[in-house]
């Protein structure tokens, strides 16, 4: 078996073995103990500069919350609070990639800190989701939005693809923001009904309306603009519109956040009022120019029945957008039938004389007729249309009356705005 030496060693060395498990664990125990105590140490680093950075923005000290955020920063590289804090003293110090490149480092942090600096709405938003929103504000600013070609027209700086999907997306929005269809109609097919130049049009206006309802335009910008370009809705009784409005636009959300965008510049003394007005007016003549200097061809009227019947469905949908008064849609839809050979009066044969001036039109009015009987005496015997009532003859006279009744007002589609721009 085995010898006495043998089991003495074996003995020993478990033993050892034991001892050196046991401090390996103790080792390990309080090496993580020690990590912990040095990760809650470093958490804590650069919090008196983050704080000081915070009360240097607060007190509209902008660079020197800057230089605090980046002693706290040195300290510890994630320190979300001095991120946030340095991140907007960039944005109002003008240094927007600097701001950029903090902002993305809270977004991979994606801390659950919460703060109010950079809310939206005044209340404790996470500083991560805070971050999301000033990078696409920054990211709104850095891009140019509109461009100018080289005859000097301005258009909005946005792919083909991008731009037509948005005009279709545009108007799609709107149909369904109108009142829902009768029972056995269905809203159009936009693509089958308007071609994809038609659309950016269309959507144009739609982005002039919505900015004139909130408030962003003023009631003469609104109507000035309209006025020029509106030959793009009614060919047929407008002037042709500015040259260039078919091509593609940016939806009218991206179009009022940019416009909001500029606002928050102003108020925070990013940029001045004159750069903010030099922008928007530049953003709303790209839209709809007032004056255009170079307007599109005119558009041949339809010659066949489902041409004119297609631009008649136009018109239904136009209207309903609001984009077109009662009275505009029966102006094109005469047009149309006119140009099509619809209700044309024939040429007299003979020279007819001259005829009077006709009178200033009037505004049309709707014709009501009453009919009343009254029985007048008569002492005459009794013959036709007339009566015999307690023993004496009377006549039965019918009187017509005519009653004009003022007609409805029209549908205004110019909204009541007082831009304080």
């Amino acid at each position: 078996m085995f010898s006495a030496r043998f089991v003495k060693n074996f003995l020993l060395s478990a033993t050892a073995l034991s001892l050196l498990s046991g401090c390996a664990i103790l080792d390990k125990k309080d090496t993580d103990e020690e990590s912990n105590w040095f990760v809650r140490q470093f958490e804590k680093d650069g919090a008196q500069d983050a704080t000081a950075a915070t009360v240097a923005y607060s007190q509209g000290d902008f660079k020197k919350a800057l230089e605090y955020a980046l002693d706290s920063l040195k300290a510890n590289p994630r320190n979300q609070q001095a991120l946030l804090v340095g991140a907007l003293s960039s944005e109002k110090l003008g240094r927007f990639n600097r701001a950029r490149q903090y902002y993305e480092d809270l977004i991979i942090i994606d801390g659950k800190e919460t703060s109010i600096l950079g809310s939206d709405n005044g209340t404790p938003q996470k500083i991560s989701e805070i971050a999301k929103k000033r990078l696409r504000a920054i990211t709104i600013k850095q891009s140019e939005l509109v461009i100018e070609n080289k005859n000097g027209s301005k258009n909005f700086n946005i792919s083909k693809e991008a731009g037509n999907a948005q005009s279709k997306t545009t108007i799609n929005n709107a149909l369904s923001r109108r009142a829902t269809p009768k029972a056995g109609q269905s809203r159009p097919a936009i693509d089958n009904l308007f071609s994809q130049e038609e659309q950016n049009m269309i959507s144009r206006f739609l982005v002039l309306k919505e900015l004139a309802e909130k408030d962003f335009i003023t009631k003469e910008e609104f109507l000035t603009r309209r006025s020029a370009n509106i030959g793009g809705l009614l060919p047929l009784t407008k002037n042709p519109p500015a040259a260039g409005i078919d091509q593609p636009v940016p939806s009218p959300e991206l179009i009022v956040e940019r416009i909001n965008v500029l606002k928050e510049g102003v108020e925070s003394r990013a940029i001045t009022p004159r750069e903010f007005s030099a922008e928007r007016d530049v953003i709303i003549e790209a839209l709809l120019p007032p004056s255009p200097r170079v307007r599109m061809k005119p558009k041949a009227p339809s010659k066949d029945i489902l041409g004119a019947a297609k631009d008649l469905r136009k018109l239904e949908v136009l209207y309903d957008l609001n984009l077109i008064t009662s009275k505009e849609k029966e102006a094109e839809k005469k047009a149309i039938e006119k140009y099509l050979g619809i209700n044309n009066t024939p040429k007299p044969a003979a020279v007819q004389p001259a005829a009077a001036p006709a009178p200033i039109a009037q505004p049309q009015q709707a014709v009501e007729v009453r009919t009343t009987v009254e029985e007048v005496a008569i002492p005459v015997k009794p013959e036709v249309n007339t009566v015999t009532k307690d023993g004496e003859a009377v006549a039965l006279v019918t009187k017509t009356e005519t009653i004009r009744t003022a007609e409805p007002a029209p549908q205004n589609i110019v909204p009541d705005v007082s831009s304080p721009f």
